[in-house]
C-alpha cells in the first residue's frame, strides 16, 4: 500500500487530513480504508476527554494492533469492545483524539488501535471542530479517500 491518505469533512465547516499509519497498523488501515467513504455522525466522547467518536460497522473486524490507552492530540484510532460475547451487532467506533488523552469507558480502560495521525498543520482546526462538536453537540461527518 502506498501513502494512504483520509480526508474528514465537518458539517458544521471545517476539514483536516490524516495519513494512513500502514507500516504501524496494516489491517486496520486496508479496512478502514476499504469501508470509504461513508457519512456518519460524530460526537463527544462521554468518558475520553478530548476526543469525538462515530459509529463504525464493519463485519471484516481489523485484529488488535498498535494498540495502546494514551493517545495524543490528532491520533485516528479504531474501537471495539474486544471482551464482546454477547449476540447482536459488535460495538465499534472510530474516533478522533483532539488532546492527549487516554481512552476509556464507563468499564475503565478501553485499548484502541490507532491507524492514523490529522496532519500537524491541521491540529489548530482539529481543536476548533473538536470543541465544537463538545459544546454545540453532534454533527455529521463525512469520511473519504484522499488522493492526491
Amino acid at each position: 500500500m502506498t501513502l494512504e491518505r483520509i480526508k474528514f469533512s465537518f458539517e458544521g465547516g471545517g476539514e483536516v487530513y490524516a495519513t494512513l499509519l500502514v507500516e504501524k497498523a496494516p489491517l486496520t488501515c486496508e479496512k478502514v480504508w476499504n469501508s470509504l467513504p461513508f457519512e456518519t455522525v460524530a460526537t463527544q466522547s462521554r468518558w475520553s476527554g478530548r476526543e469525538f467518536n462515530f459509529a463504525y460497522e464493519e463485519t471484516d473486524l481489523p485484529p488488535r494492533e498498535n494498540q495502546t490507552i494514551y493517545t495524543s492530540i490528532g491520533e485516528v484510532c479504531y474501537w471495539r469492545d474486544w471482551n464482546w460475547e454477547e449476540e447482536g451487532t459488535l460495538p465499534q467506533a472510530l474516533a478522533i483524539y483532539y488532546g492527549a488523552e487516554m481512552a476509556r469507558s464507563h468499564k475503565g480502560h478501553e485499548p484502541v488501535n490507532i491507524f492514523a495521525q490529522i496532519d500537524y498543520g491541521d491540529f489548530e482546526k482539529l481543536f476548533k471542530i473538536g470543541e465544537r462538536i463538545w459544546l454545540e453537540g453532534k454533527e455529521k461527518i463525512f469520511i473519504e479517500r484522499h488522493e492526491e
